[in-house]
């Protein structure tokens, strides 16, 4: 897969006011809000509250999971403990998850995200901060299930992307590496999950690319590749549901107001699981960002 549009897109829910659908299992599963520090009364409904209930009928608050990531962490937001997390293979600098005592502070350096996700009596929680995914049951009780280390990109932060059910006991949580370079944007997803009742890693990629460049008949032309779905199938393999992937690309001509698409094409990716692992076919994509990096 070749490497490759950079958004801060982070989730989590308001105690108490969590609509119904943020908690759905449905296909496209729940995005990754900010996790605020302070007044849970001026949260607003892109972030939440660090220390409030995380779903209706459990106790359990963002703070206590993210504690597996910063043990110690306190209703402020500050520790000065990094627990880290075993790197998954793709990780681009597998040191930087290793323990350590250092300072913390979610509020304005180490930002984290959290997704809630449920299906009938279960509910789980997936955070992401410091490039470590954490995911725990928060209802009926609260139980950790492991962390990872997914930091893919050494260019830019790791944030949450989407928190996704392939099974009653299987959440898989994407995560997104970003970073732009000049007038180039890469996105790097990667795919955890809990298997037989631990967190493990399941799939890299898929990657996109976008870039601006100036042409003879352009003063722009812009490159840009975006996720137009990213969900659960119905069928499944080995117990998980399949993952089905859709990545839109466009080219646009753009001289003073004047704007014209002069390319578009979809690019569908199903993702199946073998039992240990999610598989899937990107190469018409990849073949496609191999070309601008000629």
């Amino acid at each position: 897969m070749a490497k490759p549009t950079c958004a801060w897109l982070t989730v989590a829910f308001l105690a108490g006011l969590l609509p119904a659908a943020a908690m759905s299992a449905g296909r496209s599963g729940t995005v990754f809000r900010s996790v605020a520090v302070g007044s849970c009364l001026a949260t607003g409904p892109e972030r939440v509250c660090l220390t409030a209930p995380l779903t209706p009928g459990a106790t359990t608050t963002a703070l206590d999971v993210l504690r597996d990531i910063y043990p110690g962490l306190s209703a402020n937001g500050i520790g000065h403990r990094f627990a880290g997390g075993e790197a998954v293979e793709a990780a681009s600098d597998p040191g930087t998850g290793e323990p350590a005592d250092r300072a913390v502070d979610i509020s304005t350096r180490d930002f984290a995200d959290i997704a809630v996700i449920g299906e009938g009596r279960k509910a789980y929680a997936a955070a992401v901060s410091g490039g470590v995914v954490t995911m725990a049951e928060v209802k009926p009780a609260y139980r950790p299930l492991g962390r990872l280390l997914v930091a893919t990109d050494p260019g830019g932060p790791t944030n949450g992307y989407r928190l996704l059910l392939a099974a009653p006991d299987s959440p898989v949580a994407v995560t997104r590496s970003s970073h732009f370079n000049s007038q180039e944007g890469f996105d790097a997803f990667h795919l955890v999950g809990v298997v037989g009742g631990e967190l493990v890693d399941l799939y890299d990629g898929p990657y996109l690319y976008s870039q601006a460049e100036t042409t003879e008949q352009c003063e722009l032309l812009d490159h840009r590749e975006l996720v137009a779905a990213f969900e659960t199938r119905k069928r499944k393999h080995h117990g998980l549901a399949d993952i089905g992937i859709v990545i839109d690309y466009a080219a646009t001509c753009l001289n003073g107001e004047d704007s014209q698409q002069v390319e578009n094409r979809s690019f569908p990716i199903r993702l199946t699981f073998d039992g240990s692992r999610y598989d899937g076919d990107s190469s018409v994509l990849d073949d496609l960002n191999a070309r601008f990096a000629e």
